[in-house]
């Protein structure tokens, strides 16, 4: 089938269309400008001419009848800026800040499993990777604030609670969820984001769908984790995503500022058993994730640049600068360990995932204090 071609409305350049296409968002490949295709595939030579021509000055007819003149060089122009048909599933980044990530993307992806899987199995508010509960995103007619409470009202308790369901086969978990009722479908598939059994979302997530049916209708989603946004976008879109570089920039603004990163459910654990001293500050936190009972906050390590304290539901114990310590890793039926010791107390099997290792190899280090590792 030969390619359609059309005018750019924003600059004018001719685009090919690929065959099929129809009724769907675009994007000219020359000034980016995104527009929507008629609805009619089947559009003959002259009514095209009428249109293209349509509302021209003379100059410009004359420049559009040299181009008619030139076909090879027509040709190659409308190849170096064919319309984007990739547009009709892309996910792109609206906005972000510290306090979260909007993102916009075609209605029609809510009928791809994969996609609805997209969100990571993680606490939204405090990270945690276990005791979790899928909960479906309600994407209303418009974003709303506190959009989850006011699902929960007129939607009822969309959930999914038990043994196990962290660890649930997509196709499994999709199958288990509740649907959403009285949306315009796709919305009405359930889409699922997670938090700990000890975590509220309040107004961190936050769903909308502009009605238009599965080929051209929009949704907006608004995470309000950095975090959690990047890792969806990673797993929805790539990491060539655009936006994905604007968020990694973002995030790593806020480890100037290491307790700010920190959730706010995290802070407020762990200020359950951490209170700085006057001129202290503080470094990082690394959770043992074997003693917690929804891991973030409370039990773990706290470095400050001044002490280091371990904590549990049981022990309470603290270190300061003066003291030499000696930490040794293990791995145990697939699982790593570490044990810490100083002059004062010791500590054993504290469960410390990769990434906690090295904040505490680092957090060590930038407090200055006299490490040995085996």
């Amino acid at each position: 089938m030969r390619a359609r071609q059309i005018l750019c409305p924003a600059c004018g350049t001719v685009l090919d269309v690929p065959p099929g296409k129809a009724d769907c968002f675009v994007r000219c490949g020359n000034c980016r400008h995104r527009f929507r295709l008629p609805k009619r595939i089947a559009v003959t030579d002259d009514a095209i001419t009428d249109w293209l021509v349509e509302g021209r000055t003379p100059e410009e007819d004359k420049h559009a009848a040299e181009r008619r003149l030139r076909p090879q060089e027509e040709a190659a122009s409308s190849a170096g800026t064919a319309v984007l048909p990739a547009i009709s599933d892309a996910i792109r980044l609206v906005k972000s800040d510290a306090a979260g990530a909007l993102f916009e993307f075609p209605a029609a992806r809510l009928s791809d499993p994969a996609f609805r899987c997209a969100m990571p199995r993680r606490c939204v508010r405090c990270g945690a990777p276990s005791h979790l509960v899928a909960h479906v995103i309600v994407y209303a007619t418009h974003l709303m604030d506190g959009s989850f409470a006011s699902s929960q009202a007129a939607w009822g308790d969309l959930v999914l609670r038990g043994e196990g369901v962290g660890e649930m086969p997509n196709a499994e978990l999709l199958e288990r969820l509740p649907v959403v009722p009285n949306v315009p479908a796709p919305a009405d598939k359930p889409m699922p984001f997670w938090l700990c059994d000890m975590c509220t979302v309040g107004d961190l997530i936050s769903g909308q769908i502009r009605s238009g049916g599965e080929s051209v209708g929009l949704c907006r989603l608004w995470i309000g984790s950095l975090r959690r946004a990047e890792e969806f976008l990673v797993a929805a879109g790539g990491r060539d995503s655009p936006g994905h570089a604007e968020l990694r920039h973002r995030i790593a603004s806020l480890v100037d500022d290491p307790w700010a990163a920190l959730p706010l459910a995290v802070q407020n654990r762990i200020h359950q058993w951490y209170r700085p001293q006057p001129g202290e500050h503080f470094v990082a936190y690394i959770a043992d994730r074997e003693r917690a009972r929804s891991e973030e906050g409370l039990a773990g390590i706290v470095v400050t640049d001044r002490r280091v304290i371990y904590h549990t539901s049981v022990r309470h114990k603290e270190a300061g600068q003066s003291e030499k310590f000696e930490l040794t890793e293990t791995v145990e039926s697939g699982r790593a360990w570490l044990d810490v010791r100083c002059s004062s107390w010791d500590v054993k099997h504290v469960a410390v995932d990769r990434d906690g290792l090295g904040r505490l190899r680092s957090a060590l280090t930038r407090g200055r204090f006299a490490a040995v590792w085996h």
